[in-house]
């Protein structure tokens, strides 16, 4: 049970960090006025949203991610063909409309258009798959993409209430979207929630299997020794942190 808890929060830990350098870096390049920007609520390089959010996402697609989808079924292939077909012709339409803020007015507009381009996609996909002779393909793997669209839901949901509880109890907008294309009350926006959808795949995928060898392969005591050595600044930073906040 400790080795679990030492090994929860040392993940924690990674993703704030991980989490703390990306915003940094894309205010620091991408975001005019381009500037160095401390993100987050508390002094330090951390960003706990990110932790919890790569712990909530383990927890919840741990045993997704350990089976297999395999294309010729007719609900994986569906799943995965829409995610797909959705995300391109959004994106498409983000950088030749970027001016529909809302998810109603997008529909209104191109939801005949992407309801035509989902069916064709499918049909095509499923004649393909039917017909061929290729047990490769008909055995294709399309977990990353069931797991793409689900992180895209979990995050931005985590993102969402992220926004609600820093805006109402510590008083502060940390984002916000309101002139971006698609977003939900100015808390989401179809921009942040792919970065986020992509961003978290490739975690689960690429940084997560070598996190896991690197905590299987550390003794204990080291453990504790990592645990103390962050656990405590972070702890102080945001009892310190709060103590401002309350006076």
């Amino acid at each position: 049970m400790k080795n679990k808890l030492m090994n929860g929060y040392i993940t924690f830990c990674i993703y704030a960090l991980i989490g703390w350098i990306y915003e940094v870096l894309w205010l620091w390049f991408v975001v005019p006025p381009r500037q160095f920007e401390n993100r987050g609520v508390l002094f330090g390089p951390f960003l706990p949203i990110y932790g919890f959010g790569m712990l909530i996402l383990l927890f919840c697609l741990k045993t997704f991610m350990a089976k297999k989808h395999e294309l010729q079924n007719p609900l994986y292939m569906g799943i995965s063909t829409s995610v797909l077909t959705t995300f391109f012709y959004t994106s498409f339409i983000e950088y030749t409309t970027p001016r529909i803020h809302n998810i109603l007015e997008y529909l209104k507009s191109y939801g005949i258009g992407l309801l035509i381009a989902n069916i064709v996609v499918f049909v095509i996909v499923y004649l393909v798959v039917n017909k061929t002779k290729n047990e490769k393909l008909k055995k294709f793997d399309t977990t990353i993409i069931l797991i793409f669209i689900l992180v895209w839901l979990i995050t931005t949901t985590i993102e969402f209430i992220s926004h609600f509880v820093i805006d109402n109890y510590f008083h502060k907008i940390l984002w916000d979207y309101t002139k971006d294309f698609l977003n939900i009350n100015g808390r989401v926006t179809w921009d942040a929630s792919r970065n986020f959808a992509l961003g978290g795949t490739l975690l689960l995928f690429g940084v997560q299997p070598k996190i896991n060898n690197f905590l299987n392969s550390t003794k204990e005591k080291n453990k504790i020794l990592i645990t103390l050595i962050i656990g405590i600044p972070m702890l102080l930073d945001f009892i310190f942190h709060t103590f401002l906040k309350l006076i």
